[in-house]
């Protein structure tokens, strides 16, 4: 990052402290006839405001805020089934310190809290674990974050971000915890019907979907029995166009001055198109059969269907780097250059993935209050499955080619001679890939009222966990060469090239007929016979046991509470192992592990109630995550070839968790009854971080060959717990309401990381950084409502992030900042009209490779993406 980058950021940190200070103290005494009674109201009554509208729903949210014990924060639906964004992870980026990543498909699916990565942050429905599968190839590398696209923000009430622990409330983030609430039936209105009827259109395809949702809300007269029933069906038709640099940069001496310098492995152009549609259904009983026993049975059922295809096209640089001529070298990378015709420059790349999965959760939660204690009986089951079926080729043809990555713009020129029969068959795949999950629990939980001046309540309770996560991989080759000899040849299935790449652009990117490449694969023998791949298969099975005791306290302008959680994990990896060159399943063998650790996780909230308008709150903790699943398979491959030695891959299940101790600082003013100042301090101090690191290990290795065995040395690239490190930011917090229908929503998010340096980066002079931490995060909304009318802009922006290392190097996503529109009118009391656009000014998204010391380089891009802008049109009726 340069040093304009900083002093700009710099300035636009002290602006934006002067800016919301200034207005918020000019501005608050003109509000005097807007203010609550705050000595008269109390949380219950908050808990029975009628949310309706925009402000409305800003209001309810931060009195949830400010009356918690803890540092939370929250989004509420306006109205019942209209939310205010139209995913969860969108809705969360509105809150401080939350970031969120998208999907190859540009909508937003993971978050991260504080600068910590999406893994390191747990979700919760309603207090319980959900458990997800995919229907992408992403599946491969597993997370344990939150499928956030299988739960549409119309069947959400409200949206809680828990950034300190509570004993209570389940183990397992660094960074926060989501807590997803849906409604309950006995509060809300009876006979209540609400219908969504919208059309998306996606820019960049060109083509516009359905996206339609209901909720129903019944109760009877008694009102001691009730049920709701919610639904949702989107269709999503994605494209993102890209320019991009592939297979990383490689080192070579290019100009024969004795010193490597760093080039692009392949440079090229890239599509991603992808169909999609959605099917989630929720249904809630509620029975209230006595004034102090309340039984609730939560139901989601979710099924997603999903057909994507992606294709790339380039010159291949990485094996032709020592014929480059008229080489450009800017601060060590090979930034351009021409390279004469070769048989292999020419790559063309298509891969097309079709899969579903399905997710079911069903919970049941009794709980019964007496004058003084309350039992509360938690248990359920979840399960997610999915499935894909993965098509891959890539072809090569005889071309010269001329390459820039100058002004972080990827551009490559192939001969222009070129057609689709020039490109011969070199390697084709059909990977079925399955993965599915599992969980079982159950909890108990024990409430007993103090009646002393200090101490109001004692709350403990346990827990236990059955979780299960495996996935398989079953690979098939197919032949380079048809039944007669000849070579394959991609003017089987491509003609012509796209026409509208990037907005309009022509580019040397075939058109590829995926329809008839699968009735191909379909009628063609494998020249391999179907095998399990190693590397992606693996059965794990988890069995949490969990404890608490917590204690409420309320004295004077002090509450709070304190408490501690014990936790027992065991962990039962089972997976593959394989040593040699040969698929012959002699070679290969089953492997398990089992393992267990414990925690002891202490935890303090404390808020100060200064004055009526004003709240300090203190907050201190140990925390856990557990790491990735898999990262704790069982799997160990390897092979050795004369060129390369022996390398291989291995799991770890010997793994521990990630650890921290974290510590929260905050002042929150609520100078009216919709608006806030508030400053927050974080600062996390991180035990151990875990990272794919390469170590040397002994193996026993068949040759293929011979069959003979013998004992080698092999580079095992695995992932290990690593050195700690320290997170440490600060978070403004400025909401208000400003009268004439207009307000404001405005938060900065600074997050500082540093992580402890290994011995080998100290050596080479390089960084170490925390992945998915992004230094500045601004998020700013301006609304208008009045007299049925609403309309809001929000900005939203990351500065750069580390995702990843390969080959040696770190590769980064860029700053991103993008608008949002929205627009309602309320017809009449029952019907709604609503546009939205999303990325309005259409921004693209960048990434990039690091230099020598690991920060990230603009010499040396990775891709540029374009997902396009995207609208809404639709109708709400309620009944």
């Amino acid at each position: 990052m340069n040093n304009k980058f900083h002093t700009i950021t710099a300035q636009f940190k002290k602006s934006l402290l002067a800016t919301l200070v200034i207005s918020a103290s000019s501005t608050a005494f003109a509000n005097d006839a807007e203010q609550l009674d705050k000595e008269n109201l109390t949380k219950e009554d908050i808990e029975r405001i009628e949310v309706k509208g925009y402000a409305a729903s800003v209001e309810k949210s931060l009195n949830m805020k400010r009356f918690a014990n803890s540092v939370v924060d929250a989004v509420s639906a306006e109205d019942i089934g209209k939310f205010p964004d139209q995913t969860v992870a969108d809705a969360l980026q509105r809150i401080p310190g939350v970031q969120v990543e998208k999907d190859l498909g540009g909508e937003s699916d993971r978050v991260s809290i504080r600068g910590t990565a999406p893994h390191l942050n747990i979700t919760l429905l309603n207090g319980q674990s959900v458990a997800s599968a995919t229907a992408s190839a992403s599946i491969t590398r597993p997370s344990r974050g939150f499928n956030y696209s299988l739960l549409p923000a119309e069947l959400v009430d409200t949206l809680e971000v828990f950034k300190s622990a509570e004993a209570d409330v389940d183990e397992g983030s660094i960074g926060g915890t989501v807590v997803v609430r849906t409604r309950k039936p006995l509060d809300s209105e009876s006979n209540y019907a609400a219908l969504s009827v919208k059309a998306f259109h996606f820019e960049n395809a060109d083509e516009t979907k359905p996206y339609i949702s209901g909720l129903y809300s019944w109760k009877n007269e008694a009102e001691d029995f009730g049920f709701n029933v919610g639904f949702v069906r989107k269709e999503l038709a994605t494209q993102r166009d890209s320019k991009e640099v592939r297979f990383g940069y490689r080192s070579t001496d290019a100009n024969g001055d004795g010193n490597n310098e760093y080039y692009p492995g392949a440079v090229g152009y890239n599509r991603y198109a992808s169909d999609s549609d959605l099917n989630t259904v929720t249904a809630t009983l509620q029975y209230a059969p006595a004034a102090n026993l309340d039984i609730v049975f939560n139901n989601l059922y979710s099924k997603s269907e999903h057909e994507s295809y992606g294709t790339y096209s380039s010159g291949f640089i990485l094996q032709n780097i020592g014929n480059i001529e008229q080489a450009d070298i800017v601060d060590g990378t090979v930034v351009a250059g021409t390279l004469p015709a070769h048989n292999n420059l020419g790559y063309y790349g298509n891969a097309g993935y079709q899969g579903e999965f399905k997710t079911q959760a069903h919970d049941i939660k009794v709980t019964y209050a007496k004058d003084n204690y309350t039992l509360t009986t938690q248990f359920g089951y979840s399960k997610a499955e999915g499935a894909v079926s993965d098509v891959y080729s890539e072809y090569y043809a005889n071309t010269d080619a001329s390459y820039s990555i100058e002004n972080g713009m990827p551009e490559v020129v192939l001969s222009d001679s070129l057609t689709p029969a020039d490109y011969r068959l070199d390697y084709n795949h059909k990977n079925d890939i399955a993965n599915d999950s599992d969980e079982k629990y159950v909890q108990f939980d024990f409430e007993y009222r103090l009646d002393n001046d200090y101490f109001t309540a004692i709350k403990t309770g346990v827990k236990y966990r059955e979780h299960s996560k495996a996935a398989n991989l079953i690979k098939a080759n197919y032949p380079k060469k048809g039944a007669d000899g000849s070579t394959n040849n991609l003017g089987q299935f491509a003609t012509t090239t796209v026409n509208d790449f990037m907005g309009g652009e022509n580019a040397i990117l075939w058109q590829f007929d995926n329809a008839a490449y699968s009735n191909w694969i379909a009628s063609t023998e494998p020249s391999t016979a179907p095998y399990e791949h190693l590397d992606y298969t693996y059965d794990l099975q988890e069995t949490i046991t969990a404890g608490y005791v917590k204690a409420l306290f309320s004295f004077s302008d002090i509450r709070g509470n304190l408490g501690v959680r014990a936790v027992k994990t065991d962990v039962d990896s089972q997976s593959l192992q394989y040593t040699g060159r040969s698929f012959d399943p002699q070679n290969i063998e089953e492997v398990g592990f089992s393992t267990s650790y414990d925690d002891f996780l202490p935890s303090l909230n404390i808020a100060y109630d200064y004055s009526d308008e004003i709240i300090l709150r203190f907050a201190a903790a140990k925390v856990m995550s557990r790491p990735d699943y898999d990262f704790l398979s069982a799997r160990k491959s390897g092979y050795c070839t004369a060129a390369t030695g022996c390398k291989g891959n291995e799991g770890n299940p010997d793994l521990k968790p990630y650890r921290a101790s974290q510590y929260d600082l905050s002042a929150e003013w609520y100078f009216n009854e919709s608006s806030i100042l508030s400053l927050a301090y974080f600062y996390k101090d991180i035990d151990s971080y875990i990272t794919n690191s390469t170590v040397d290990k002994e193996w026993m290795w068949t040759d293929p060959d011979t069959g003979a065995e013998e004992l080698r040395t092999f580079l095992i690239t695995q992932p290990l717990n690593g050195l700690g490190g320290e997170n440490s930011g600060f978070e403004v917090n400025y909401t208000q309401k400003l009268g004439y229908g207009f307000g404001i929503q405005t938060n900065y998010t600074y997050s500082d990381a540093e992580l402890e340096q290994t011995a080998e980066q100290v050596a080479a002079g390089e960084e170490a950084v925390l992945p998915n931490n992004s230094e500045d995060t601004f998020n700013a909304t301006v609304y208008y409502e009045n007299m049925g009318f609403s309309a809001r802009v929000s900005y939203t922006y990351r500065s750069e992030y580390f995702y990843t290392t390969y080959l040696g190097l770190n590769q980064y996503i860029d700053d991103f900042g993008q608008y949002d529109l929205n627009l309602s009118y309320n017809v009449t009391d029952n019907l709604n009209v609503v546009f939205q656009a999303i990325n309005l000014t259409d921004e693209d998204q960048r990434s990039m490779s690091s230099n020598s010391t690991g920060m990230s380089d603009s010499n040396r891009p990775l891709a540029i993406h374009n997902y396009g802008r995207r609208f809404l049109l639709g109708a709400q009726y309620k009944f």
